[in-house]
């Protein structure tokens, strides 16, 4: 009997070892597998969406994955789904987010609530009750609300207390709004470097709030997003938004294939990134920053990246 005890307890832990398995699957057409976690990366292969891979660690904004075909490398986490990550009310959770930076708990469950703390990712915390998309958890001395987004099921390999003399840091958040010298907009960056990739673009008088401010790049929150931006473009007094209007009116260019296929607009600089749409000839562009191979443009109100052989002037 004891023997038979111990298959069974064996068996249980087991099945609850791979219940917690990390799981990832592709979404928004074919994502490719890096050597490294940045596009600076060996490409290794792709896979389209439907695709379900292990995931095996993290860091930053890649997942380290292990592929069905048995490669082992690196995908970009905004194209992936995954699962394994629930979180139940009752019981233990932790603080996660894929570009690393602290996620801020509120006094309610919406992004419009002030932010009693911020904590870093593998902050254990309580799961209290669930309320939409945000969670009320308890976090050493705060009880609040945080996104689900923000939270997972799995302990993570290190496990950080709750930093409970932040109090300062929070109170400190003042409203910036996005300015530049040619009234164009300015790109959110995951890390604090013109080479990082571009996680969000917004206009000239676009409202968002301070974290942490320095000389040459700021830490915001901006348009539900937190990422660097470039400290000169960012001001306390409220710019004039007919600015932008103004300097987009002389930009416009117009798309143009050689063979009369449409174009495709896509949400980031690769033909691997999603299609936010397709184009035919004599699509009117506005450009608004000029890169080597790819031009950031928007199509009526749609921001997007574009090849630069597809777009001409005439």
């Amino acid at each position: 009997m004891v023997f038979c005890a111990g298959i069974i307890l064996l068996l249980f832990i087991l099945m609850a070892a791979a219940g917690a398995e990390k799981k990832g699957t592709v979404h928004g057409g074919w994502l490719i597998l890096r050597d490294a976690p940045s596009f600076q990366g060996r490409e290794l292969a792709s896979y389209p969406s439907g695709t379900v891979v292990k995931i095996t660690g993290q860091k930053g904004s890649w997942y380290a994955v292990k592929t069905p075909d048995g490669l082992e490398g690196f995908m970009l986490s905004n194209y992936l789904t995954v699962s394994g990550t629930d979180v139940t009310v009752g019981e233990s959770a932790w603080v996660t987010s894929t570009n690393g930076l602290n996620v801020r708990l509120r006094t309610g469950p919406g992004t419009q609530y002030t932010a009693i703390a911020s904590y870093a990712p593998g902050t254990k915390c309580t799961v209290l009750a669930k309320s939409g998309s945000f969670y009320q958890i308890r976090v050493g001395k705060y009880t609040g609300y945080m996104m689900g987004k923000y939270l997972t099921g799995i302990s993570p390999s290190i496990e950080k207390e709750p930093d409970e003399n932040n109090e300062e840091k929070i109170s400190a958040l003042y409203d910036i709004y996005v300015t530049s010298g040619n009234g164009e907009g300015v790109n959110l960056r995951l890390q604090p470097s013109r080479s990082s990739v571009a996680i969000g673009f917004f206009q000239v008088g676009t409202k968002g709030e301070m974290l942490v401010p320095g000389k040459n790049w700021s830490q915001i929150s901006i348009g539900g997003l937190e990422g660097y931006m470039m400290t000169k473009y960012l001001t306390t007094q409220k710019p004039d938004s007919n600015e932008q209007k103004q300097k987009d009116a002389g930009k416009e260019y117009y798309v143009y294939c050689s063979n009369g296929k449409r174009v495709n607009l896509r949400s980031g600089p690769g033909t691997d990134y999603s299609s936010l749409g397709s184009y035919a000839n004599g699509t009117k562009v506005t450009v608004v920053n000029k890169g080597d191979l790819w031009y950031f443009v928007k199509i009526n109100e749609t921001y997007g990246y574009m090849m630069k052989d597809y777009i001409r002037k005439k």
